[in-house]
């Protein structure tokens, strides 16, 4: 991780550039886990005569 941070830092990114990216990567991992959670959730719901 660090080698990108410093190869932003060379191609001119700014602290506040590099956060911004930082977040939007943190909210997309965290929605791609929540839908993991949402749909195995789901299928533990089902009656055992829907499971697959």
């Amino acid at each position: 991780m660090d080698s990108y941070f410093g190869v932003a830092k060379e191609e001119g990114l700014s602290d506040e550039e590099i956060g911004a990216v930082q977040a939007i990567v943190m909210a997309v991992s965290a929605g791609k886990v929540r839908a993991q959670f949402r749909e195995a959730r789901e299928r533990s719901e089902k009656k055992p005569d829907d499971r697959e």
